[in-house]
C-alpha cells in the first residue's frame, strides 16, 4: 500500500519559516513606519516669539492655521507672550511662515500666515505653526482654527470655531461658546457654563460645569455631561449615546438609540 501525501516540515525548517514570516512582517511596519514619519518630519523649523503691550486691550483673537494651539490664561500678566515653532515640508516655505498681530479696537488679534498646502505622492507637504499663548487670565479669547488640536486654560471666557482637532478646555469661569466643531472630541472641565451650536464627529465632555450645558446639533458621538449645577439640553444627536449625571437643573435630551 502506497500513501501519498506531505510530510510535515522538521524543527528546523518550522524555525526557518517562522524567521521569514517575522522579517517580512518586521520589513513591511519599517517601510510604513518611514513612509509615515516621512508626510509628518520637518524639513527645516524655526522659532517665533513675540511679547505684546496689552494697553488698552480687553481680549484676545486668535486665527489660525494648522498647527497646535495652546493659550493659557494668567493672573497679572501685563503683556500677550507668545512662543511658536514653524514647520516647513517644502523647501522655501519656511520664510513664508509669520505671526501677524494688530489691535482691531480693544482686541489683539493674531494671525498665522502659512503657504499654500501641496499634495504630492508622499501626502499633504503643508506647513504649520505651533503656538503657545500665554494672555491676562480676565481676558476674554475667540478662536479660529482650521486644524490640530487645541487648548485652553484659565481666560475669563472662550467662543471657538474649529475645524478638525481635538479640544481641552478647563478652568474657565465664564461661558464656553463652541459655535461650530467639524471633527475631534471636545473634553470641558471646570467652566461656568457650556453652549456648543454644532458638532460634527467626536465626543462631548462637560464635568464639573457651575451654570447650564446646552448642545444644539451633534451628529455623531457620545456625549457626556457630569455635575452640571443648571440645566442640561441636548435638543438634537443623530447618532450617540447621551449619559448625564448629577445634574441639578432639568434635562432635555432628543433621545437617540443607546442614550440614557
Amino acid at each position: 500500500m502506497s500513501v501519498v501525501g506531505r510530510s510535515a516540515p522538521d524543527a528546523a525548517a518550522q524555525s526557518l519559516i517562522r524567521r521569514g514570516a517575522l522579517a517580512a512582517c518586521a520589513m513591511v511596519l519599517l517601510i510604513g513606519t518611514a513612509n509615515a514619519n516621512r508626510n509628518d518630519e520637518c524639513l527645516d523649523t524655526k522659532e517665533i516669539s513675540k511679547e505684546i503691550n496689552l494697553d488698552g486691550i480687553l481680549g484676545i483673537a486668535v486665527d489660525a492655521g494648522a498647527g497646535s494651539l495652546t493659550v493659557i490664561g494668567r493672573p497679572g500678566l501685563a503683556t500677550a507672550q507668545i512662543r511658536g515653532v514653524a514647520c516647513s515640508r517644502r523647501a522655501g516655505d519656511l520664510d513664508r511662515i509669520s505671526l501677524e498681530s494688530r489691535n482691531d479696537g480693544p482686541t489683539l488679534t493674531l494671525q498665522t500666515v502659512l503657504p499654500p498646502p501641496v499634495a504630492s505622492s508622499i501626502g499633504n507637504l503643508n506647513a504649520r505653526l505651533d503656538l503657545k499663548v500665554e494672555v491676562p487670565s480676565a481676558f476674554a479669547l475667540s478662536v479660529v482654527d482650521t486644524t490640530g488640536s487645541m487648548k485652553i486654560d484659565g481666560v475669563a471666557s472662550v467662543e471657538i470655531d474649529d475645524g478638525t482637532g481635538s479640544i481641552q478646555v478647563k478652568d474657565v469661569p465664564g461661558l464656553v461658546h463652541v459655535v461650530k466643531d467639524t471633527s475631534g472630541s471636545i473634553k470641558i472641565l471646570r467652566v461656568g457654563s457650556v453652549r456648543i451650536d454644532e458638532d460634527g464627529s467626536g465626543s462631548i465632555s462637560a464635568s464639573v460645569v457651575v451654570g447650564d450645558v446646552h448642545v444644539g446639533r451633534d451628529e455623531s458621538g457620545s456625549i457626556a455631561a457630569n455635575d452640571v449645577g443648571g440645566s442640561f439640553t441636548v435638543l438634537s444627536n443623530a447618532s450617540g449615546g447621551v449619559r448625564y449625571q448629577n445634574v441639578a437643573g432639568d434635562v432635555r435630551v432628543a433621545r437617540t438609540p443607546g442614550s440614557n
